[in-house]
C-alpha cells in the first residue's frame, strides 16, 4: 500500500500543482484580457481621432476648393472687365484719332479765315482811306 499512498500523494501534488497552475493561467488570462481591452479602447480613440482627422481635412480641402472657385469667378469677372477696359481703350483710341482729324480740319478753316480776315483788313485799310478822301472832298467842295 505504500505505492498506493505514494501514487496518491504524486496523485494529490500534481493535482494542486495543475490548480495553481491553473490559477496562474487564469490571473494571466485576465491580466491579458485587460491589456487586450486597454488596447481595444486606445485603438478605438486612435480610429476616432485618425478619423476626426480625416473629417477636418475634407473639410479643409473643400473650404480651400470653394476659395479656389471663387478666385476663379472673381479672374473670370476681372477678365471680362479688362476685356471691356480693351474695348473702351480701343473705342477711345478711334475717337482721338477723329478728334485730331477734326482738330487738323479746324486749324486749316482757322488759317484759311485768318488769311479772309487779312484780305479784309487790307480792304477795310482801303475803304477807309477812300471815304477819308471822300471826306475830305465833301468838304472842301462844301466850303
Amino acid at each position: 500500500m505504500s505505492g498506493l499512498k505514494t501514487f496518491l500523494y504524486t496523485i494529490n501534488t500534481l493535482g494542486m500543482y495543475l490548480e495553481q497552475r491553473i490559477e496562474q493561467l487564469e490571473n494571466v488570462t485576465v491580466e491579458h484580457g485587460k491589456q487586450i481591452e486597454m488596447i481595444a479602447t486606445g485603438l478605438a480613440t486612435l480610429t476616432t481621432t485618425v478619423n476626426n482627422g480625416f473629417n477636418e481635412m475634407r473639410n479643409e480641402f473643400k473650404l480651400v476648393h470653394e476659395k479656389f472657385a471663387a478666385q476663379d469667378r472673381r479672374f473670370e469677372r476681372l477678365e471680362g472687365r479688362m476685356d471691356r477696359l480693351e474695348a473702351d481703350v480701343t473705342v477711345l483710341k478711334a475717337d482721338v484719332a477723329v478728334l485730331k482729324a477734326d482738330v487738323a480740319v479746324l486749324k486749316t478753316d482757322v488759317a484759311e479765315i485768318k488769311g479772309r480776315l487779312d484780305v479784309m483788313s487790307g480792304q477795310f485799310g482801303k475803304m477807309t482811306e477812300g471815304i477819308e478822301t471822300l471826306v475830305e472832298l465833301i468838304k472842301t467842295k462844301m466850303n
